[in-house]
């Protein structure tokens, strides 16, 4: 699907969808209490609902609410052999890992880019703890035979949090006490996320910086009360610029004192120059002069399409660190940024581990095609404003993965 965005757009009001990050990991918790969980706001990206399928897949029961909420009982049914992460990165590092406790023999297999995507490191992870693992020459399908009854792990974090994110779910869970050390861990704000919703569900997990964690095992997630997941910081971050862009908006459903590292946007804001205030409505972002900013994006990468397009907006030039964290995602990201964005009239180049941006507040009208990447079709959007007549996205149906209703939201505001 292509679709037109035009150059201008009054915008006033956006709520924000849940985020898919606490949804997923909110998710799984429930699914491994004995007890019905009530969660509301999980939202219906594709991520989530691949997802839901996987939490049925363990023998989890769902039963629809009102206003969406949904009560999920666990181990009520008998668990399937197969199970799909669609192109979820962080699903298939959950069910993974919860899969290797849980024991058995499972295969895991997946779609669109995350075929694409390496995951050998599974085979180094799980075999330290007993499971044995196969990918396809370090590729989806995966396979999985054995139980985990925990032990001592050695992890490598330079790729992400992912990995630690789903040992930290499953392995309170194993028989026996385990501890992880960890190298070089990138995004850490992932992992507060996960240690904050262990926490709601009644799991204790002890961590010496982010480099040793201590996990009991025999602990059982229980949670007596509704759950409800918070708004996305990452889609958020688009209607921070196109409120700076072009006449404010007010941003409503996010957390002011979230741990999502995508709040770091409001930091990079402040940097540009960006005037933007909390009150009770939500947060209000303000038409703004841009000016050109350095920022280190490394742990925060889903920040770069909307961090690409207010460094186009600024007069001058602007760095962002962190680009080699977006080699594996939905698409070679920091490639596409930069053939896309230079094919409408923007200097910017990938060297090292920056995006040097050589912004001059206007674009040019064209095309931009997502690579069915939903971060880049939304920046294309908001980039949209700076040009005289607009752009074409190509895959705009992209924005499914995390924000479905993006384009209605445009529509509307």
């Amino acid at each position: 699907m292509d679709c037109f965005i035009p150059n201008k757009n009054t915008c006033k009001k956006v709520l924000i969808p849940p985020s898919k990050s606490y949804a997923q990991r909110a998710i799984l918790a429930a699914s491994l209490c004995e007890e019905a969980v009530l969660l509301s706001n999980l939202g219906k990206s594709a991520d989530v609902c691949y997802f839901l399928t996987m939490s049925k897949q363990l023998g989890a029961n769902h039963q629809a609410e009102q206003d969406g909420a949904l009560l999920i009982q666990g181990f009520q049914n008998q668990r399937s052999p197969q199970l799909n992460a669609g192109e979820s990165g962080l699903g298939l590092r959950l069910i993974t890992s919860i899969c290797a406790v849980l024991g058995s023999a499972y295969e895991i297999i997946g779609e669109g880019s995350l075929k694409q995507r390496p995951i050998v490191e599974f085979e180094h992870i799980l075999t330290q703890i007993g499971v044995s693992c196969s990918t396809k020459n370090g590729y989806l399908p995966l396979h999985l035979q054995g139980r985990a009854k925990g032990g001592h792990i050695q992890i490598d974090g330079s790729s992400g949090s992912q990995y630690l994110t789903g040992l930290l779910m499953a392995l309170p869970l194993a028989e026996d006490d385990s501890e992880i050390f960890v190298s070089a861990l990138t995004s850490r704000p992932y992992i507060d996320i996960t240690l904050s919703v262990l926490n709601e569900f009644g799991i204790h997990v002890e961590h010496d910086q982010y480099e040793h964690f201590k996990i009991s095992g025999g602990q059982h997630y229980t949670r007596k009360r509704p759950y409800l997941i918070e708004g996305d910081y990452s889609g958020a971050a688009n209607w921070m610029v196109f409120g700076a862009l072009n006449e404010g908006i007010q941003i409503r459903g996010l957390n002011p004192a979230t741990q999502q590292g995508d709040a770091a946007m409001l930091t990079v804001l402040s940097k540009a120059g960006v005037q933007f205030n909390w009150n009770q409505s939500g947060l209000d972002i303000q038409k703004s002069t841009v000016l050109p900013f350095d920022f280190d994006a490394s742990e925060c990468p889903d920040l770069f399409p909307a961090l690409v397009v207010l460094a186009a907006a600024a007069k001058g030039q602007s760095k962002i660190k962190g680009a080699n964290r977006l080699l594996h995602k939905e698409s070679n990201r920091a490639a596409v940024l930069v053939e896309e964005f230079s094919s409408i009239g923007l200097n910017i180049e990938h060297i090292g581990d920056l995006l040097v941006i050589e912004g001059k507040g206007t674009l040019n009208s064209g095309s931009i095609h997502s690579h069915n990447d939903h971060r880049i079709a939304m920046a294309g959007a908001i980039a949209a404003t700076l040009t005289p007549s607009g752009l074409t996205i190509v895959e705009a149906e992209s924005v499914n993965k995390s924000y479905p209703n993006f384009w209605e939201n445009w529509s509307s505001l």
